[in-house]
């Protein structure tokens, strides 16, 4: 549940999401960052292996950045860097995530069932 309503996502098939999906469930604390996204960090860095070395992601999308081992949420346009995955996308109001407050906690857990969708908290 993320401020109040369920969000939920699915990761996409490469090895850094699998890594990501193997760490679930997690709660972390998301910060904004730039305006267009919400940062949190994760524990211990994720590998780069299966993926390209830069990337775009969209509103919408999960990503990984991987010089500050941040999971991203993303609800505006952040251009082309190297060193971000793009992981997998999420159903939530954009606005209503731009507007969460720095410390919002989320907790990320995974599906009950193999090939499904999980949900950030």
């Amino acid at each position: 549940m993320i401020g109040g309503t369920n969000a939920k996502g699915e990761l996409f098939d490469h090895p850094v999401a699998h890594e990501l999906a193997a760490m679930l469930p997690l709660s972390l604390v998301f910060e904004d960052f730039n305006q267009v996204e919400k940062v949190a960090r994760l524990a211990r860095p994720l590998t780069l292996r299966g993926v390209p070395g830069a990337d775009a992601p969209m509103p919408g999308e999960i990503g990984y950045y991987a010089p500050s081992q941040g999971l991203v949420l993303y609800y505006g346009r952040v251009g082309r860097w190297p060193g971000l995955v793009r992981m997998g996308r999420f159903t939530y109001d954009l606005q209503a995530l731009r507007d969460l407050p720095d410390g919002t906690r989320i907790q990320i857990t995974a599906a009950s069932t193999p090939n499904s969708s999980g949900a950030m908290q």
